[in-house]
């Protein structure tokens, strides 16, 4: 690989460190066959700000990028090439180019490379009887950031004014956040009969609170390869209690200790399957579970697809 091909991919990282710094955690950096160091950095820098939005989005202990506080849908009209006819103002602020620079291009070339076989693969349902259809989609940024989205995707086949064309609007994840909060909210409060428990459950951590199940959960990633500590004596090695502990792991990341643990392991287990050459059953060992086959299933349970098969594609 050229030096010239190497600074871009600097380039790329510094571009979405700056994203992350703003509090903007929703971009993702695309993933190439290599296995050299800036490859794994790439893995590390992806998979902290995927953590890092997933503990924000369960209690907002931030405050997110405005484009996304207040964002409206992306929107999409395609002419029957599939070229881009008609948008609103979100694509251009999301993706960073100017409308004009959209307009009257192939949808698909502000995909990536992955999300380019998936367009190809719908597109197909155009000539069938199904009509619309939901999927992930990894928008390409004009600083060669991804964007994923869920996206409806609607072909118009008899409608008067809308024949031949197609419809694409993306969900807004933030909108999906609050629906989930409010009905935790209803849980919540049906499930208070007490004014003693109603206080106790719409109490916040406080920033010493979060301070401290941060430096828990820093501690458990350092320590992948041994088994869960008591958690009351974990609580107390950290100067709280049990339950502060419970309750602050499922505020902050959405989830108990132990299954936050077995989530970090599955991390550092794609990274590792994705960027070196040890076998799975070492690879099982490095991240605390004991046998291959058991990392082979709840690696497949958690991503989708077996470890086998993320290596095939990797390498």
């Amino acid at each position: 690989m050229t030096d010239l091909e190497n600074r871009k991919r600097l380039e790329n990282i510094f571009n979405h460190l700056i994203k992350m710094s703003s509090g903007n955690f929703s971009y993702r950096l695309e993933r190439t066959n290599k296995t050299d160091e800036l490859e794994a950095l790439t893995a590390l820098v992806n998979g902290t700000s995927e953590e890092i939005q997933d503990a924000f989005f369960h209690q907002s202990y931030i405050n997110l990028h405005d484009s996304y506080r207040f964002a409206s849908q992306m929107f999409f009209l395609l002419d029957e090439q599939f070229n881009i006819m008609e948008l609103n103002s979100s694509p251009s602020k999301f993706l960073e180019y100017h409308t004009e620079d959209l307009l009257n291009n192939p949808f698909e070339s502000f995909l990536s490379d992955n999300s380019k076989k998936t367009w190809g693969k719908t597109l197909k349902l155009k000539s069938s009887k199904k009509h619309e259809k939901n999927i992930l989609l990894e928008f390409k940024t004009k600083t060669n950031l991804l964007l994923p989205s869920y996206c409806k995707v609607i072909f118009f086949s008899n409608a008067s004014f809308l024949k031949g064309k197609t419809i694409i609007t993306s969900f807004d994840f933030i909108q999906a956040r609050k629906i989930i909060e409010e009905k935790l909210e209803r849980k919540i409060n049906q499930s208070n009969d007490t004014t003693k428990a109603n206080k106790s459950n719409k109490k916040a951590l406080s920033f010493t609170d979060v301070a401290i199940i941060r430096a828990i959960g820093e501690h458990l990633n350092t320590r992948l390869q041994l088994p869960l500590p008591n958690l009351k004596d974990l609580a107390h090695e950290f100067g709280t209690n049990e339950f502060k502990l419970k309750k602050g792991f499922k505020e902050l990341y959405g989830m108990t200790a132990s299954k936050y643990l077995k989530n970090q392991r599955l991390r550092k287990a794609h990274v590792l399957i994705a960027d070196t050459n040890k076998s799975i059953k070492t690879i099982a060992k490095m991240v605390g579970l004991k046998r291959g086959n058991h990392l082979s299933r709840e690696f497949k349970e958690r991503f989708g697809y077996s470890p086998t098969k993320l290596r095939s594609k990797t390498k």
